[in-house]
């Protein structure tokens, strides 16, 4: 409906200091003005509107107009473990991780056949200090099957009783670029790390949750929308799924946008023949959501997460304690997924394609990999529209300084997910030292290179809140309230770039989202205070956007949620 949005702050995020008295949207869910109260409302009555309505007037008592935020890489078919599974944040120890289990079975009984699922626990928060594993959840949950996710994502434990219901033997292998934990006698121990290795277990049909994206496409929305995001993300598509995001959108399931990358691992080919329409280009001449619907590009996995010592380093990780009893080489740095040659070939195809390519990558080694054969192909490539793909480094928590200097050449951009500051932050200085922890997420660097870097949650690692994103880029302290190296500090302008400005040009998008200026679609989110409100004092700058509130969310001039 049309909207005359005026009594607050009008933040256009076109300057640092642009404000507007009021905006205008129109009937068409796109932005028609954006200046003086007057003029707005010279523009209205004379605006033609569905049913002769004449357009109504919001008032924004005091609060902040803002773009809409824009999500630059998360999960949303992953969100749904936020709803359905057993979370096992915050254990203290194995025993906590049993009780929690227990508890939710009882509450939420298995039907015949069904499998348990647990998500979010942390090994570095365990007074063990080390992954649980098959003979650990056996004792706890006996024949139960029974699987649960460590917080990065990158890894999985099962028991013995889901290892039985899958028919993978116990002298099994790992598939190249995964990683299969061993006992003492060469037996599975239940550890499994990577996508290679994790996917063929979490999509075994009798693994799968019980209720599917599309029974949870509604609350995954709204846990999106009450943290002010207007467009979302599927950042690693898995097999079969991308049939299930086009009935979504053909069932008109989807009020957000949403953009997909399917995973490699699968017929990449075949997954964008399938889609049809849905299969946007990868360049911005070419993007277009049907349904509120796209496929933008692929999913590359370089390697894991720092925070379950899965990150490939160019230099070793710190040695755990005799005490966890580790089975950890000497010197042992993590490893990528990828030989130099299959991500090539990977990369050559994208490029013939006009594919977008969205690279996971969390240590240096890995940024170096990405970055050197992506150039490589990019210089061999005669695609005419290759510079407008935009490849995203996602994570960066390792990216050095000398990496960053080289994105620019290939318009690479890189999604820092500075939230581990705070959420990993003391678990980076165990497993990297100071030094190195204390550099992760260098956010400053990327903005002396001028790059338009872009910030994330990867939820359901963590919620999909962006805003604490910013508000750690501005401080990077440690749960523990460690300062980490402040230098890679940035101000609330830069922060709230990287999730409106920044994101939309991440996506090629810009044109249509990411300012508020006439034209573009009316994704709006409001504040209870102004993020960018002046503040001499750095400290009361970050303790403000700390506290913000989202009030209401949306999307295409529609609300989608309010508090």
């Amino acid at each position: 409906m049309a909207t005359i949005y005026t009594g607050g702050t009008i933040r256009t995020m076109t300057a640092p200091d642009a404000t507007a008295q009021a905006l205008l949207t129109d009937d068409r869910g796109c932005i028609a003005f954006v200046g003086s109260l007057d003029e707005a409302r010279n523009r209205a009555q004379s605006m033609i509107t569905v049913g002769g309505r004449v357009p109504q007037e919001h008032d924004l008592a005091g609060a902040c107009l803002m773009p809409g935020f824009i999500d630059s890489h998360s999960h949303f078919a992953g969100m749904g473990q936020r709803l359905t599974d057993a979370d096992l944040a915050g254990c203290a120890d194995f025993a906590e991780i049993g009780t929690r289990l227990k508890t939710f079975l009882a509450a939420h009984p298995l039907p015949a056949g069904g499998v348990l699922h647990g998500f979010n626990y942390d090994q570095n928060e365990l007074a063990e200090g080390v992954h649980p594993d098959r003979h650990v959840l056996d004792a706890m949950l006996g024949d139960v099957p029974t699987v649960i996710s460590h917080v990065s994502g990158h890894v999985i434990i099962v028991n013995t009783a889901l290892l039985k219901l899958i028919g993978l033997d116990l002298d099994a292998e790992a598939p190249t670029g995964g990683v299969y934990g061993k006992d003492t006698d060469g037996k599975l121990n239940g550890y499994f790390a990577e996508t290679p290795a994790i996917m063929p277990i979490l999509m075994y049909p009798a693994v799968m949750p019980s209720q599917g994206v599309e029974d949870l496409a509604d609350a995954i929305q709204n846990d999106y929308a009450s943290h002010g995001i207007t467009t979302c993300q599927d950042g690693a598509t898995a097999p079969g799924y991308a049939e299930r995001f086009v009935k979504l959108a053909e069932n008109h399931q989807l009020k957000l946008d949403l953009t997909c990358y399917p995973m490699m691992g699968q017929d990449l080919d075949a997954v964008f023949e399938s889609v049809g329409s849905y299969a946007s280009g990868g360049t911005s001449e070419g993007i277009q959501y049907l349904n509120h619907l796209r496929f933008g590009g692929v999913k590359l996995f370089v390697d894991g997460s720092p925070q379950a010592r899965g990150a490939w380093l160019s230099e070793p990780y710190e040695p755990l304690p005799a005490s966890a009893k580790a089975s950890e080489p000497a010197g042992y740095r993590g490893a990528g997924i990828l030989s130099d040659e299959a991500m090539r070939a990977f990369l050559d195809h994208a490029l013939e394609r006009g594919w977008k390519v969205m690279a996971h990558c969390n240590g240096d080694a890995a940024s170096e990999q990405f970055l050197t054969q992506y150039t490589a192909a990019y210089r061999a490539s005669s695609k005419p529209d290759k510079f407008d793909l935009r490849p995203v480094m996602v994570h960066c928590q390792l990216t050095r300084n000398d990496q960053y200097a080289r994105m620019a050449a290939v318009h690479m951009i890189p999604s820092i997910f500075v939230s581990h500051c705070w959420f990993w932050g003391d678990a980076h200085i165990k497993n990297l030292g100071f030094e190195r922890a204390s550099r992760i997420s260098a956010v400053h660097d990327a903005l002396d290179y001028n790059l338009p870097f872009t910030f994330h949650t990867d939820s359901p690692i963590v919620p999909p809140d962006l805003i604490f994103a910013a508000w750690c880029a501005m401080t990077r302290v440690t749960k523990h309230g460690v300062e980490l190296d402040q230098a890679q500090c940035v101000g609330a302008w830069e922060a709230f770039s990287a999730i409106t400005r920044n994101a939309a040009y991440q996506y090629g998008e810009e044109a249509r989202k990411g300012t508020l200026e006439a034209g573009k679609l009316a994704d709006l989110t409001i504040l209870d205070a102004d993020p960018l409100a002046a503040s001499a004092d750095k400290a009361e700058a970050a303790a403000k956007v700390r506290e913000l509130n989202v009030l209401e969310t949306i999307k295409e001039g529609t609300t989608v949620w309010t508090a």
